[in-house]
């Protein structure tokens, strides 16, 4: 039996055999599984009785029924992916919230959500010496209204995805990842998708230098999106980036709306970069948006922000639908 907690499983963990590491590439093992689980709007109205969306709920109003759906959709897709994984007797943990003593524990990651529960549980698979992490798997809990690009899997098919993993059928892809530092010193997480900088007001001019090889302009805009592959498809692309293959290691930035008068020189607006990018702060309240609000950084005047491509990938069960997905966005925006 399984229940939501950082010590909740089907049965113990103690003793059993030491857990294999895990490379990009490899086969997937499935013998420890923690599985992320989203908490949905209709679960946080438990804390938030005054909010609007309690109102309508509690007054049926037909504004509430998408969001009353999509939990009742995401409870049948939890309810799924546990009775499958007990059924395969498979040793697991079920969490809100992901962390990184879980992931050193497990064998596999199994987020049940959406791209924003995915994301977040990214940040704890940290690569070690021996190991770039645990595998993570993505099963989109509300594909009636989720896009879920990260995910493998939905309620329907689980059990099909899982099993090619127990047959060892399944080999993780990488997902290159981005790495921030302030002042010479990487912040903890590693970006998957992107990291906006501006200002900590959004209608606040956003001032830095910006440094991108061998170029240096001082510059004034609504911010700066810096993405990874993985992301081209997300903020970026909408900022005027570009759609890059799903295995390109390669970083993109992109300025938004820049103030082009005062410049000296041709402007900087953006590409692809395969060295470091660095932003040097001229003002005093900025923030790093991280993977979208998932994680926020604040920085002052002078402090220095750069950004790299991670040294190693991390582990994926990728969709079989990747490549039609990434072509259908290519279709409509250019490739490199």
């Amino acid at each position: 039996m399984s229940v939501d907690g950082d010590t909740a499983r089907s049965r113990s963990s103690s003793g059993g055999a030491a857990k294999v590491p895990h490379r990009v590439g490899a086969v997937v093992r499935a013998e420890r599984v923690v599985v992320v689980r989203k908490t949905t709007s209709m679960e946080r109205l438990g804390t938030r009785r005054s909010s609007k969306l309690a109102q309508l709920v509690a007054a049926q109003d037909p504004l509430a029924d998408r969001v009353q759906a999509a939990h009742a959709e995401h409870v049948r897709t939890l309810a799924e992916v546990e009775h499958v994984l007990r059924e395969r007797g498979i040793e697991f943990r079920v969490v809100p919230n992901f962390t990184r003593p879980l992931a050193a524990w497990a064998d596999l990651v199994v987020t049940v959500g959406g791209d924003g529960t995915f994301l977040r549980a990214s940040h704890s698979i940290q690569p070690g010496k021996d190991s770039d992490g645990p595998p993570m798997l993505g099963v989109n809990s509300a594909a009636s209204s989720s896009v879920g690009y990260f995910c493998a899997a939905r309620c329907e098919d689980f059990a099909t995805v899982l099993d090619q993993v127990l047959a060892g059928e399944v080999r993780s892809r990488g997902l290159w990842r981005l790495e921030v530092s302030v002042n010479g010193k990487p912040l903890r997480d590693l970006a998957l998708n992107d990291v906006l900088l501006a200002h900590r007001v959004p209608a606040e001019t956003t001032r830095y230098v910006l440094s991108v090889d061998d170029a240096v302009q001082e510059q004034k805009s609504s911010g700066i999106w810096v993405a990874t592959a993985a992301g081209s498809t997300a903020a970026i692309r909408s900022a005027g980036g570009q759609v890059l293959d799903i295995d390109d290691q390669r970083i993109q930035y992109r300025v938004r709306e820049l103030m082009l008068w005062p410049l000296s020189g041709a402007p900087l607006t953006g590409g692809l970069v395969t060295g470091k990018i660095e932003v040097t702060s001229r003002m005093s309240t900025g923030v790093l948006y991280i993977d979208g609000g998932h994680q926020r950084v604040a920085f002052g005047f002078g402090d220095c922000i750069a950004f790299r491509g991670a040294s190693r990938p991390m582990p994926w069960v990728a969709p079989t639908s990747l490549e039609q997905r990434r072509e259908a966005w290519l279709s409509v925006a250019p490739r490199d």
